[in-house]
């Protein structure tokens, strides 16, 4: 490979060096460098990209910095160190990883000495650098440029393209109806794109099934094009989204598809240009709360959520949009705490659990967190911080934990090491109430702080469950004596006279997070949403993809039910319930729920026969 750093030397000497390089390969999506490393080497990128960016907790938190091609050098954030000598290496902060297959040459900076000894080299090498930091600035100043742009614009003058569903169904014109159907479904869809030869043909939406198919008993093996609306309503991504909203309520339509250049690139929704309006409205409300406005804030988020049940959005884009508000108001208070009393002396972390743990929050609810901390001496300002955020959290709506389960609780807060002994001291004396507690705390989730306490944290929690049988068995029967109900008779067993409810909550929800919290623990993950944990034991083959994929249908088939239940009890002004009428069901709902329960009966069962 031809390069400045060598094109001076013999043959012989090339392959010396080369000798004390190395060839690596990465596969797309593997990190090159890990944050908190301290490099020792570069390495020159010999075919493939890889990506600069400074890493969130998950991949949609990631910062990029800049794209590092073929040809160019991985590891300049640390090429200062290597030059000064009297500067010693330390952690870089950035990490790497490979966007497509990666091959390298590894150059350590011993070798990298001795090639850059010639003053042409050298200067070279700094032209290189120079270029680089030059990159890195003019990407830094397109980001803060975007963002501002983003942030000052109001939703109203938003373009289509910063709302709309990038990714439509797209389907053929000679697909059945069945199939489409089916595809509808799986794609968790409201409408159907019929494209020939990269042009637009058609739109069917789910309200043209139900009319144009099953009010009409015609056939569902006839080809897509025969039900599909050919008179179109299409729109731009660079239109505004009050174009939209207008066409929308002139036509009375819910949907647009998004055309540039005579290509299908999106698909927009009335529902995607009414909440953008609230959803800005809300953000810059949370981006900016003082404590005397967070009384204010529960009725912003509630029209948020209004709207969302209203439009019929699925739940699980519900969950995600409610939960990311919820998690802004969180960190929103933990700021006020510090500005309060003072930044915290050493790193942290706000962990909640409950429904907020599992991103199933839509009304807030009781207060679930705890706080972990890295120095023992910090435990007095943690004290005061644990008791100003309770009290910020109920001015904003959050009521206190009955059980107590709050980081203003001393049992709730604590020193990395406090934790650990905390945690093995509950699996080696698992009372029914240190069980209970355990429930609760397995749902952990992140809102935010220190990520390298939190990843300490997770290792401690990974480890203090290595020899935990007893413990996980004593959970596992702790479920067993709460079963979810046997439909042995499908009609008799359950949906008979006897029975006239189910509790949603007890009897459904509850045996499936702790069942599926057990099995994950069994299977060492310690750590996500109920969403991911499952994902995990599919991925390490614990569970099938089919018993996968329907359960988690399942689950958000009861979800919906309850989260819409709930919300439009809170909006008529009713008490809220967690039951299920049974006679209030038609035939077809009975065999949908009936399918439902049964699924959670297998996971629970399934959980159970480990033991």
């Amino acid at each position: 490979m031809d390069h400045f750093l060598w094109d001076h030397l013999s043959d012989e000497e090339k392959n010396k060096v080369f000798i004390q390089c190395t060839h690596q390969t990465f596969e797309h999506g593997q990190i090159i460098h890990p944050a908190n490393e301290v490099r020792k080497g570069l390495h020159l990128i010999i075919a493939g990209t890889a990506e600069v960016y400074i890493p969130g907790l998950t991949a949609t938190e990631d910062e990029v910095l800049e794209m590092v091609k073929e040809g160019e050098f991985l590891g300049l954030s640390q090429f200062y160190a290597f030059l000064s000598p009297t500067v010693d290496l330390e952690p870089s902060t950035l990490e790497v990883r490979a966007i497509d297959d990666v091959e390298t040459l590894y150059i350590p900076f011993s070798l990298l000495d001795k090639l850059i000894t010639q003053p042409s080299i050298r200067e070279k090498m700094l032209q290189e650098v120079s270029l680089r930091l030059y990159d890195v600035y003019q990407s830094l100043a397109l980001q803060v440029k975007h963002n501002r742009k983003r942030a000052e614009r109001s939703t109203i003058i938003q373009t289509i393209g910063d709302v709309m569903d990038e990714t439509p169904l797209i389907l053929p014109r000679d697909v059945t109806i069945q199939k489409a159907v089916q595809e509808l479904r799986a794609n968790r869809r409201t409408a159907v794109l019929v494209v020939e030869q990269d042009q637009l043909k058609g739109i069917v939406t789910e309200q043209d099934f139900i009319e144009r198919v099953l009010a009409s008993g015609e056939s569902t093996e006839r080809p897509i094009s025969s039900i599909m609306t050919n008179n179109l309503l299409t729109i731009t991504p660079h239109h505004y989204t009050y174009e939209a909203l207008t066409i929308m309520i002139a036509h009375g339509v819910k949907h647009l598809p998004v055309v540039h250049n005579g290509k299908v690139v999106g698909i927009v929704h009335l529902s995607h240009v009414i909440q953008k309006e609230q959803l800005f409205h809300v953000n810059e409300l949370l981006s900016n709360v003082k404590e005397e406005q967070l009384p204010k804030m529960k009725h912003h988020l509630y029209e948020v959520l209004k709207t969302l049940v209203q439009q019929n959005v699925p739940t699980t884009t519900l969950l995600q949009v409610m939960n990311g508000l919820y998690d802004q108001l969180l960190e929103q208070c933990l700021k006020i705490v510090e500005e309060k009393i003072g930044h915290a002396p050493s790193p942290y972390v706000f962990y909640c659990m409950g429904s907020a743990g599992r991103r199933e929050q839509f009304l807030l609810t009781d207060q679930d967190h705890f706080l972990v901390y890295e120095n023992e001496e910090d435990n007095e300002y943690f004290a005061t911080f644990g008791e100003k955020i309770v009290k910020l959290l109920e001015s904003a709506g959050y009521k206190r934990c009955r059980g107590n389960m709050m980081a203003s609780n001393e049992q709730w807060r604590g020193s990395l090491d406090a934790w650990q002994s905390r945690l093995r001291d509950w699996v080696l004396h698992a009372t029914n109430d240190r069980l209970l507690l355990a429930q609760n705390f397995f749902s952990y989730r992140y809102i935010t702080g220190d990520k390298q306490i939190h990843d300490r944290f997770v290792t401690i929690v990974e480890q203090g469950l290595d020899r935990a049988k007893i413990f996980l068995y004593r959970l596992s029967q702790h479920e067993r004596e709460h079963p979810v109900p046997t439909l042995e008779q499908p009609i008799r067993a359950i949906f008979n006279m006897h029975r006239k409810e189910i509790d949603i909550k007890k009897q459904l929800l509850f045996p499936f997070h702790h069942s599926l919290q057990i099995l994950s623990l069994m299977h060492n993950i310690v750590y996500g949403t109920p969403t991911e944990k499952l994902k995990a034991l599919y991925e390490k083959k614990v569970i099938s993809e089919n018993f996968y994929k329907d359960l988690r249908a399942s689950m958000e088939a009861v979800l919906s039910y309850y989260v819409k239940k709930r919300v439009d009890e809170y909006s008529a002004g009713k008490e809220l319930t967690t039951t299920l009428e049974l006679r209030s069901l038609t035939t077809r709902e009975k065999e949908e729920w009936m399918l439902n329960i049964r699924l959670i009966k297998e996971l629970q069962t399934y959980m159970l026969s480990y033991y």
